[in-house]
């Protein structure tokens, strides 16, 4: 197209245009946030809640990965698959289990919050090479990494 003799610029649709228009599409999307001083980078889905479900957080994992465990994690949900606080899985990795709390510091859920009003939601906790995670003794990854956004159940369930 041309404007007054010079091709015209498309206009980048904004980063809440393109999560509504994946949410139309998929059901969900995933969003990632860099991170600050006062908090690490995180990723979470958005557009679980429509569906009368958790949307899932994760917290210093890479974004690529993480991009493909809260795809993983959200289509087995709207398949049926049931995940709640303190429950335990090995369906998601060939090497190991992911485990779940209930988030109850939801405040960089933005787009969630922006969406839907209140915010319900899993942190996906992830153990290091050797298997342990961040509240086990000889967790290898700085102590930071993971911060956790709720508090540990006394038990995990594997389901």
């Amino acid at each position: 197209m041309t404007v007054f003799g010079r091709r015209a610029q498309r206009v980048p649709r904004s980063v809440d245009a393109d999560l509504d228009a994946l949410i139309r599409e998929h059901g969900w999307a995933v969003r990632h946030v860099s991170g600050s001083t006062h908090e690490g980078p995180f990723s979470y889905t958005v557009g679980l809640t429509a569906f009368g479900l958790p949307e899932i957080v994760t917290t210093g994992m890479p974004f690529e990965s993480s991009h493909q465990f809260l795809n993983l994690v959200a289509q087995e949900m709207r398949d049926g698959y049931a995940l709640s606080h303190g429950t335990r899985s090995t369906r998601f990795t060939d090497s190991g289990d992911v485990s779940f709390i209930r988030v109850e510091d939801a405040r960089g859920l933005t787009a969630v919050r922006g969406r839907y009003g209140e915010v319900v939601a899993l942190q996906m906790l992830w153990p290091d090479s050797t298997g342990a995670y961040p509240w086990d003794v000889g967790y290898r990854n700085p102590p930071d990494a993971q911060p956790l956004l709720g508090q540990l159940p006394d038990t995990f369930t594997l389901v």
